[in-house]
């Protein structure tokens, strides 16, 4: 696992990244006949080229989400007083699923269920899933903002 460090570098390395191509790929759209097919194609490109980054940004963001629920777990898991400590014995931190727990459950172990960042990183979640199974959008997908929010996102996971 990548560690929190580089994670959010590789964040920005990707951001940057996209921002190139993206650049790219307009500018050549730009030159394009509009009323010839490369114009077309040249869209068709940045709509999958929006949604690979889109995939490749998320895992940063799902990374750290996983990481700091392996840590708010192993924080459970060491209370002194067995009391406190009995639910998290149920989850493994070494797991690779984290014992079968859905997504959203992880993820209301590091950020308020129901909370704005909540709601908003199910929302990602959801176009995460449809893009991965084989359902491209067919919008352009504001990538920066998406790679902001997660910055966001990141930012306020607990930890502990």
């Amino acid at each position: 696992m990548a560690d929190t460090h580089s994670s959010v570098s590789d964040l920005h390395h990707i951001a940057n990244l996209y921002r190139q191509v993206d650049s790219y790929l307009e500018s050549s759209r730009y030159l394009e006949d509009p009323l010839d097919d490369g114009a077309s194609e040249i869209f068709r490109k940045q709509l999958i080229n929006d949604q690979a980054y889109f995939l490749l940004a998320w895992g940063q963001l799902e990374a750290k989400i996983e990481n700091a629920c392996r840590s708010v777990i192993r924080h459970g898991r060491s209370q002194s007083d067995w009391k406190n400590r009995r639910i998290w014995m149920l989850y493994n931190p070494e797991d690779r699923r984290l014992s079968g727990m859905s997504f959203e459950n992880r993820l209301a172990l590091v950020l308020e269920k129901g909370s704005e960042n909540w709601k908003q990183t199910v929302q990602f979640y959801h176009v995460r899933n449809k893009i991965a199974h084989g359902d491209l959008e067919s919008d352009r997908i504001n990538v920066t903002a998406a790679i902001q929010d997660f910055f966001h996102i990141q930012s306020s996971l607990a930890c502990e």
